[in-house]
């Protein structure tokens, strides 16, 4: 007597149906796997794009206003005292140096290097990530000169107090410091004017609490001369 197997399907139409139904089912646990993955990398951009906005409308924005708003000062505060120093006025030039008062800041682009090092800013719109990759192109620049600044500050802090009136070495000195900052804030002038022109681009205000806060530092024989925009 013969013993047959048990059979996987009784014909074609069971294969066919038991067939259907697996595929079916792995193409509904790929889709939605797809689902949640879409789902959480929309998260993510929504979350790195809040931290970009964050950083730029809170942080370097106001501080690229600020920045612009005492361009006109730091200007007529390098005239004054390129002016004592010429004249050879040693306490004139010394209280002009004390008076020059530039703004100590850092501009950060920690958001935009971690969009783009966990890989949020492939998922983005590629227009829209161009746009905040061009205004953070300048961060490193201003940082830059933030350092530079401090450091011919530095020079020109050095001219002694004491003494006669200014030898010639004295002059030349302070004057090539006067002429180092004054270059320096053209270029931090251009760079905050560049970054505020494309944060508008994207539709992105500053926050008004955060240029009150940099404002409150400026000094007050700076207040006759800040420029202040009436849509920060």
């Amino acid at each position: 007597m013969k013993v047959h197997g048990p059979k996987l399907f009784g014909d074609w139409r069971d294969f066919l149906r038991e067939f259907a139904i697996i595929v079916l089912g792995v193409l509904t646990a790929l889709l939605a796997q797809s689902v949640v993955e879409e789902l959480s990398w929309r998260q993510k951009v929504e979350a790195a794009l809040s931290d970009m906005d964050n950083e730029l409308s809170v942080g370097d924005g106001p501080q690229a206003y600020t920045r612009l708003a005492i361009d006109r000062c730091v200007t007529t505060e390098l005239d004054a005292i390129r002016n004592a120093v010429e004249r050879g006025d040693r306490a004139g030039s010394r209280a002009k140096i004390d008076g020059l008062w530039l703004p100590r800041r850092t501009y950060d682009y920690l958001a935009r290097e971690a969009a783009a090092a966990s890989d949020v800013s492939s998922h983005m719109s590629s227009d829209r990530m161009l746009q905040y990759r061009i205004a953070y192109e300048v961060m490193p620049n201003m940082n830059r000169l933030a350092e530079k600044e401090l450091s011919d500050q530095a020079h020109l802090n050095a001219l002694p107090r004491n003494g006669g009136p200014l030898e010639t070495a004295e002059k030349l000195a302070a004057i090539d410091a006067v002429e180092a900052l004054r270059a320096d804030n053209d270029e931090m002038t251009r760079e905050a004017r560049f970054m505020l022109r494309r944060l508008k681009l994207i539709g992105l205000g500053l926050d008004r609490a955060s240029v009150a806060r940099n404002l409150e530092g400026v000094p007050r024989q700076y207040a006759g001369c800040l420029r202040l925009s009436s849509r920060p």
